[in-house]
């Protein structure tokens, strides 16, 4: 189960970028074996994917790297998690991560925050975005299609700019030493 929707046309550019992504995270599995999948770890090795599949979509990156922070006070050095760019349009990305439980995402809090501190980096007239990593989990046993079904719908009504899910049908049964199944994960934009 995997899809994409692009609500903010500002974000139409990475609409390559985010197609590919899902091709990435199945490219680590293909290499390194089905028994671990990359999106378990942290927003800085979910942002390598994402930045993977921006080359791949003949994008360029730059992932964690010094810039300006805006604050109210003057500006102060910062840093910016990932820049994607194509010829004609760029944006800048601070990213987070979460791992909720699969009946209970409510991603919107943690992606509000991203977004307060997305719109400090750079300079004003940059496209920002924050960017929430969520990697929902069930203790104990995989997730049913139903819900899987009722977390893409829940990701669907959130209010974002642009929302990409892959939940791979032969990662449903991967689970860490704790019990807990991490069937995929989503990516949720929104705009600074």
């Amino acid at each position: 189960m995997q899809g994409l929707i692009i609500s903010n046309p500002k974000l139409e550019f990475l609409r390559p970028a985010l197609e590919r992504w899902p091709e990435c995270i199945d490219r680590y599995n293909q290499l390194l074996g089905d028994g671990q999948a990359p999106y378990w770890f942290n927003e800085r090795a979910n942002l390598g994917l994402l930045s993977a599949a921006a080359w791949a979509a003949e994008m360029v990156t730059l992932e964690h790297f010094q810039t300006k922070k805006q604050l109210e006070d003057g500006d102060r050095s910062g840093r910016c998690d990932l820049q994607i760019a194509t010829a004609q349009e760029s944006t800048y990305i601070k990213a987070t991560q979460r791992w909720p439980k699969v009946n209970n995402l409510n991603p919107m809090p943690a992606l509000l925050d991203v977004v307060g501190e997305a719109k400090k980096v750079s300079h004003p007239h940059h496209l920002k975005l924050g960017c929430l990593f969520v990697s929902p989990f069930k203790a104990q046993q995989s997730p049913s299609p139903e819900d899987l079904q009722d977390m893409v719908d829940d990701l669907q009504k959130a209010h974002t700019c642009a929302v990409a899910w892959y939940f791979p049908y032969p990662y449903r049964k991967l689970h860490n030493e704790a019990g807990q199944y991490h069937p995929g994960i989503a990516m949720l934009f929104k705009e600074a």
